[in-house]
């Protein structure tokens, strides 16, 4: 383990040197915390951590070298203090998208989630997608910085209600966009099932006579339905058009990380540790083709000798990988890959 450390910290170095580390606004006013890569593969933290110059950040970078690095989303008078006498003066508002949390566990479902999350940002709440950024989390997900000072000042509870918004924990305003956008999705279900015979099937617990009775009133009043008038749907048939409805529109972001005023965030531009990847800051124009196994890889393709510890399928760099446990010479960026993953080690 001592090789397979060295090396890592070695690669981590040689990258850290020519990198230029991502400062974000009012950084001294920042918590810092880092996850030494000496003490690999144990997650230790350090924190509590402030600097007063993006040079003072480099030369800590480089005299520890990191296997993690964050910084805060809040805003503080002491960011070095202790947690009770920080002082915060307000924080960004952060999304966290894990593809772990998602009903189909994909970097590709993520996204998906993530272009939702930013329609409903910049038309429901007004957000400049100039104060959107979207950052690839070097790991399983996509996290979202908002920078708009309107949300600054918010406390956990306030948060927690965007994050029902967005969720549809929580339909009370039947004026809502989300709500308008649920009652839209109702008419156009029970309209397609309509059209393709489906609903006989979804309506089989009424005889014909009843069955016909209630499709020729929801044929006229899809468009009370399209409007948020719920009246003349089943109730049976209600729950499963509004279930199916809300757990399409829903954006599934993981609700703490939003409430949490004083969350520690990964820094861009550093590397992660479980993966060897660059947590990568990415444009809304490059989202669409943004590929993690390929876009946010920072090594190069020398031959390096490995131990691979498990059978291991994969596609990196456009490349198909399949590996067998025994000693094996692989690209670089792959051998840092399955380093970080715990599934091979340094050398033969």
């Amino acid at each position: 383990m001592e090789l397979t450390k060295a090396f890592l910290l070695k690669k981590f170095k040689e990258y850290y040197l020519k990198v230029n580390l991502y400062i974000p606004n009012e950084f001294e006013h920042r918590e810092w915390a880092f996850v030494p890569l000496e003490n690999f593969p144990e997650f230790v933290m350090h924190r509590h951590i402030a600097f007063s110059s993006d040079l003072e950040l480099k030369a800590y970078v480089l005299s520890n070298i990191p296997a993690h690095a964050y910084y805060s989303s809040a805003y503080y008078e002491n960011p070095s203090a202790e947690m009770n006498k920080k002082g915060w003066k307000g924080a960004d508002l952060i999304f966290d998208i894990d593809a772990n949390h998602l009903p189909r566990k994909s970097l590709k479902a993520a996204k998906i989630e993530v272009f939702k999350l930013i329609k409903i940002l910049t038309d429901d709440f007004g957000v400049s997608e100039n104060d959107i950024e979207v950052v690839f989390s070097g790991h399983r997900g996509y996290h979202v910085h908002v920078y708009d000072e309107r949300f600054r000042g918010l406390e956990s509870a306030e948060r927690r209600e965007i994050v029902d918004y967005l969720t549809l924990n929580s339909l009370k305003n039947p004026e809502s966009r989300q709500m308008r956008r649920v009652a839209k999705c109702i008419a156009k279900y029970l309209a397609n099932a309509i059209k393709d015979n489906r609903i006989d099937k979804l309506l089989q617990n009424y005889d014909e006579r009843r069955r016909q009775r209630i499709i020729s009133i929801l044929k006229a009043n899809l468009k009370k339905i399209a409007e948020g008038d719920f009246s003349s749907i089943p109730k049976e048939l209600f729950e499963r058009a509004f279930n199916l409805c809300t757990s399409r529109l829903a954006v599934y972001i993981d609700p703490p990380v939003t409430a949490d005023i004083k969350r520690l965030i990964r820094l861009p531009n550093s590397l992660h540790g479980k993966t060897g990847l660059r947590v990568t800051l990415i444009s809304l124009d490059e989202l669409e083709d943004f590929d993690p196994l390929r876009d946010a890889v920072v090594f190069g393709e020398e031959r390096v000798k490995v131990r691979i510890l498990k059978r291991i399928k994969l596609r990196m760099m456009e490349e198909e990988f399949k590996l067998h446990p025994g000693k094996d010479t692989i690209p670089e960026y792959l051998a840092v890959f399955l380093i970080c993953r715990g599934v091979a080690l340094y050398g033969h």
